[in-house]
């Protein structure tokens, strides 16, 4: 088990920590003859039982060692698993950032109230401005725009990919738009090439959710990375869990620092919980009509939130992380198995087709009935 040996032992172990560090392992070595000894096969099929599940978590004793440990530290917050994971996705997805967060839905507010920030000046989405986002979805795509007091501007998709109609996002752009907020339909790339064309003529923010879809490639790239702000969802039906949990990711600094400012509470300062002045100037600034030397650290910034994840949702992610690949695999295959299968019922069938230069990690199967 060298990742649970490199990722175990206390923050800060020293030489005198060692009979610590020594009941730490053998608890950890107890779980793993846990595991072993509780884990069970799964049922066969029977075609008679009532009800088939579609999704679940998949996991062994490396997501229950990590658990374990950090719960061993009583870091109940965001700690060193968490900064262990961001990390992780981030060069999963080849991005500069990720900011893990306590759930999808809690993601996707991040990243639409990310670009109202003043800081963003004229290019900061106003109330009253519009969205263009598509009809059918998830409603946490749609929910922060009507939270906000921004204006939704729906289009229909289009069979048999069922995402968002190109055509009618052209169509649906006027002088209030300011973004485009998207999720991939149950892990099939939306056409990238045309939704990025007009996000740049019309100088709108893209938003990607691809909550639904982590692994897919479009063009060879990975969804999730194209839009300025990418979303993704952690909960046990998705392509990998944390339980509840998600995250906002992103190549763009700024951003990424305002998404995580929203995210702890609207705080200015970016010292992590229980580290103090790392830039060296926590008491040297000047705001507003506050006396000089203000402490930075109880400045915001923004009207924020608290959607910090814990430490234990993160360390089951680390280990969700070295197997996301492997899950990947398993749903393009199980995916084509039912293409496949299906093939022949096309006359009573819409089924669903790929987008064209896309590998979908496909979270779902579509069908349409015909007339």
């Amino acid at each position: 088990m060298p990742e649970k040996q490199r990722l175990s032992g206390h923050l800060g172990a020293s030489n005198n920590l060692s009979a610590s560090d020594d009941i730490r392992k053998r608890i950890l070595d107890l779980v793993e003859e846990y595991h072993a000894a509780t884990s069970v096969e799964a049922e066969p099929f029977i075609p008679s039982h009532p009800s088939i599940p579609y999704a679940g978590r998949v996991f062994d004793e490396a997501e229950l060692v990590n658990l374990v440990d950090a719960s061993l530290d009583f870091w109940l917050t965001q700690g060193r698993y968490s900064d262990r994971f961001e990390a992780d996705l981030a060069m999963f997805l080849g991005l500069k950032h990720a900011v893990m967060v306590n759930s999808g839905s809690s993601a996707n507010l991040l990243a639409f109230m990310a670009l109202t920030s003043p800081s963003l000046g004229e290019r900061r989405i106003g109330r009253g401005d519009e969205v263009v986002t598509v009809a059918a979805g998830f409603p946490t795509t749609v929910a922060p725009v009507v939270q906000y007091g921004a204006v939704p501007v729906f289009v229909d998709v289009t069979l048999p990919t069922y995402n968002a109609d190109p055509d009618r996002i052209e169509e649906a752009v006027s002088e209030r738009s300011r973004a485009v907020f998207l999720a991939h339909t149950m892990g099939n790339p939306a056409d990238l090439d045309r939704i990025l064309s007009i996000c740049r003529k019309h100088d709108l923010w893209f938003l990607e959710d691809n909550c639904d879809s982590l692994g897919s490639l479009y063009r060879g790239r990975l969804t999730g990375t194209f839009g300025h702000l990418g979303t993704s969802s952690f909960y046990p039906p998705h392509h990998m869990t944390t339980g509840e949990g998600g995250a906002v990711y992103t190549d763009d600094s700024n951003l990424s620092r305002i998404v995580t400012s929203m995210r702890d509470w609207g705080r200015d300062c970016v010292c992590p919980p229980g580290v103090d002045d790392t830039c060296g100037h926590r008491f040297s600034g000047q705001y507003g009509d506050l006396p000089p030397g203000y402490d930075h650290k109880y400045v915001y910034s923004h009207l924020g939130y608290n959607l910090k994840p814990t430490d234990l949702q993160a360390a089951i992610g680390v280990a969700q992380l070295v197997k996301l690949p492997g899950f990947i695999d398993a749903r393009r295959k199980h995916w084509q198995f039912l293409r496949d299968a299906l093939n022949d019922l096309d006359e009573f069938f819409i089924l669903p087709e790929s987008t064209e230069g896309s590998e979908p990690s496909w979270f779902g199967f579509l069908l349409t009935v015909r007339e």
